[in-house]
């Protein structure tokens, strides 16, 4: 005879109302803020270092060669 397979439950009641509180949950939103900050500055400075800017050129020829 063989033996039944034994099973297993588990469940999880959280113990408190939140589990983040609210000084953790101002951390989270401050760091989301400084990473959108960071990335706007990195955009920025992608920019600045361009040495050309091709879709401007682009149009400027346009221009010039509707003369």
């Amino acid at each position: 005879m063989s033996k039944p397979i034994q099973g297993y439950s588990f469940s999880f009641t959280q113990p408190y109302p939140s589990f983040f509180t609210q000084e953790m949950k101002d951390l989270i939103n401050e760091r989301k803020v400084e990473d959108e900050l960071d990335s706007l500055d990195r955009a920025d400075r992608i920019v600045q270092n361009m040495l050309t800017y091709p879709d401007a050129e682009a149009i400027m020829n346009k221009i010039k060669e509707a003369k």
